[in-house]
């Protein structure tokens, strides 16, 4: 009888070691904004010097941004209410204000309309012909919800903020969530 335990002991030792690595794989990033799109994962480390991920390289100055991104190369300047620069070849002109708790902004980015609508309890943003519509799960940190070119079928986008990206102005919230998405 003992003989049959042992196998039994490593199978559930085996299984438990899969499962706990996947609970740390998917926990989030606290100092990274975390992104859940169209059954995508992906990770953007940021600290006071960049912001960093797969195909995402972008130094943030006191002013701007500056690097790659999968989209093309950024380079972005920031003033008081406004976001302007180049992403790839296209230009970016956002208009951004302050709403108490609420940013808002509108323009073009990379030659394209752009809105984005960020608040505690929401965050809506319009950009590549595609409308998120995301609730708050933890105000102003987490939001979830779907997306406008998105089929039933697939769940919803997630997005979680570390401190940094609250930590940044206006502007660059801006500039920031409309790169990652």
């Amino acid at each position: 009888m003992k003989r049959f335990l042992s196998p039994l002991r490593r199978g559930v030792l085996a299984v438990a070691i899969v499962l706990g690595a996947g609970v740390a794989v998917s926990a989030p990033k606290e100092d990274a904004i975390n992104l859940r799109i169209a059954r995508q994962q992906y990770n953007l480390v940021m600290t006071s010097e960049n912001v960093t991920g797969q195909d995402f390289q972008l130094a943030r100055t006191a002013n701007g941004l500056r690097g790659q991104t999968y989209l093309g190369v950024v380079d972005v300047k920031f003033k008081e209410g406004e976001v302007k620069g180049s992403l790839g070849s296209a230009l970016v002109n956002l208009k951004v204000k302050r709403d108490g708790d609420t940013v808002e902004a509108e323009g073009g980015f990379g030659g394209r309309p752009a809105n984005v609508k960020l608040g505690k309890d929401e965050l809506k943003i319009y950009i590549r012909d595609c409308t998120y519509r995301l609730k708050a799960r933890e105000p102003g940190r987490s939001y979830a919800g779907k997306r406008s070119c998105d089929t039933s079928l697939v769940p919803e986008s997630e997005i979680w903020l570390p401190d940094e990206f609250l930590a940044a102005s206006p502007e660059e919230k801006v500039a920031l969530l409309l790169l990652a998405l």
